[in-house]
C-alpha cells in the first residue's frame, strides 16, 4: 500500500513538474502583454501603458518586467518589477458574484508628478492587498517603502469608466524623511502641512473626489 502511495506521489510530482516546464516555455507572454495594452488604453484614452517583458512565478503568480505609465505622451510612473500574486480560489471566481483577491509587489518605482518642490518620487517597494468585486476596488492595505517617504493607506476605490471618473475613498499615514519635511517646510506649500505626531512621526490624510479632481486633506 505504501509502496503505491510513493509511485502515485512520483506521477503527481513528474506531472506538476511538467505542467509548469510547459506553463514556462509555452506562456503566451506577447499576446497577454498586447491584451493588457490594449484594456488599459480603453479605460484610459490620455494614457499609454508599456510592458518589457510579462513570466510566470512560483508560488502561482505573474511577474511584470520593466512597466511605464506614460500620461498624454509625459512619464508618469515607472518599475522595475510588478508581481502578482492573486489568491489560490479567485482565479476561478467570476469577479462580478465573487470578490477577486490579489497581493502585488512593486520594486523599484519612480513617479514623476507636476509638483514645484519635489517633482519626483522614488519607492524602493510597495506591497498591495487587494480586493475587487464588481465595480468596487477595495485597497486592504498598501504599504511603501521609500527614499522621500514612507506610508501606508487603505481604503476604496468605485471604478467607473472612463477610470479618470473613479470615485476615492482612501485615508492612511505618511513618513516624511527629515530632508523632504524639511524642503516642503521651506516652500509655500509647508504652511498646509502638520507637524508629524509625536508617538510615531506619522502625518494622517484623507483622499477623496476622484482621480482627475482628487481632494487631499490631512486629519
Amino acid at each position: 500500500m505504501r509502496h503505491r502511495i510513493r509511485i502515485i506521489a512520483v506521477y503527481v510530482g513528474c506531472c506538476l513538474v511538467l505542467t509548469g516546464i510547459w506553463g514556462v516555455f509555452l506562456f503566451p507572454s506577447d499576446e497577454l502583454i498586447r491584451h493588457i495594452q490594449c484594456r488599459f488604453s480603453q479605460l484610459t484614452p490620455d494614457a499609454s501603458l508599456s510592458i518589457d517583458r510579462l513570466r510566470l512565478t512560483m508560488p502561482p503568480g505573474l511577474a511584470v518586467e520593466n512597466i511605464a505609465v506614460s500620461l498624454k505622451n509625459k512619464s508618469a510612473v515607472q518599475a522595475d518589477q510588478i508581481r502578482v500574486l492573486p489568491g489560490l480560489f479567485s482565479l476561478l471566481q467570476d469577479r462580478s458574484r465573487h470578490p477577486l483577491s490579489v497581493r502585488m509587489e512593486l520594486a523599484e518605482i519612480a513617479m514623476d508628478l507636476p509638483l514645484p518642490v519635489i517633482g519626483s518620487f522614488q519607492f524602493k517597494q510597495i506591497q498591495i492587498n487587494i480586493g475587487w468585486q464588481g465595480d468596487k476596488l477595495d485597497i486592504l492595505s498598501l504599504t511603501a517603502e521609500g527614499t522621500q517617504m514612507d506610508g501606508r493607506l487603505s481604503g476604496g476605490i468605485q471604478v467607473q469608466t472612463p477610470v479618470e471618473k473613479s470615485r476615492l475613498e482612501i485615508s492612511g499615514v505618511i513618513y516624511l524623511k527629515p530632508e523632504t519635511l524639511t524642503r516642503l517646510k521651506g516652500s509655500f506649500l509647508g504652511g498646509g502641512i502638520p507637524n508629524p505626531k509625536a508617538d510615531g512621526g506619522g502625518i494622517p490624510f484623507q483622499i477623496a473626489g476622484t482621480f482627475e479632481s482628487p481632494v487631499f486633506s490631512f486629519k
